[in-house]
């Protein structure tokens, strides 16, 4: 059965509440990863010293796209109050457009590029150390923990999947997702999908 309009846009609201924590919680935590490297330099010894700045310039990295590149559903509530004062099929029509780029949004941020580029980046930062100062187990620490932590970033990311799929909006096919959850003090991570 079909999502109502009301249903729509409180899934949007909340949803932009949940990406908006999302985008603060991983900007802190890219942020004191930078800081906390760049703030150990005075008492690491002189040959570590590139170690923590390579992570502390990646971490500070992380933390600017973080927090410069935010989710589509947080620009959506001036929008959603805006619909509120339009015609009942328009309002309709409007929420699920919302529903259906915010849902479009999320889904490509989780696409195969993503976790390529943090591959990559992460390969980067730890090959840098690696090869490049000849750390080759700090570079690895750095490569596998800077990938891990960005793989996290992605795999945390709030999805509308299931608003959009029960919104009755034509082309809202099911995909597979990823889905993380915290119960009883176990991290159980899951990819469904459903067809």
């Amino acid at each position: 059965m079909p999502l109502g309009d009301a249903a729509i846009a409180a899934a949007l609201r909340e949803q932009a509440h949940r990406a908006h924590v999302h985008r603060y919680v991983w900007t802190g935590v890219n942020g004191a990863l930078a800081l906390g490297s760049f703030v150990v330099l005075p008492v690491v010894d002189r040959a570590s010293r590139p170690d923590f700045v390579v992570g502390g310039v990646g971490s500070l990295l992380g933390t600017v796209a973080t927090f410069a590149f935010p989710m589509r559903v947080e620009s959506d509530l001036a929008e959603l109050d805006a619909a509120e004062r339009l015609p009942p099929e328009e309002r309709r029509l409007k929420l699920r457009e919302l529903l259906r780029a915010d849902a479009d949004d999320e889904r490509d941020r989780f696409a195969l590029p993503w976790h390529a580029f943090n591959l990559g980046v992460s390969a980067l930062a730890g090959g840098i150390i690696a090869l490049g100062f000849h750390h080759t187990r700090s570079g690895v620490v750095q490569g596998v923990g800077s990938f891990a932590l960005g793989e996290a970033q992605l795999f945390t990311q709030p999805t509308l999947l299931e608003e959009y799929e029960a919104s009755g909006t034509p082309g809202a096919a099911l995909r597979f997702r990823p889905q993380i959850s915290i119960r009883s003090r176990c991290l159980s991570v899951g990819v469904i999908g459903s067809w």
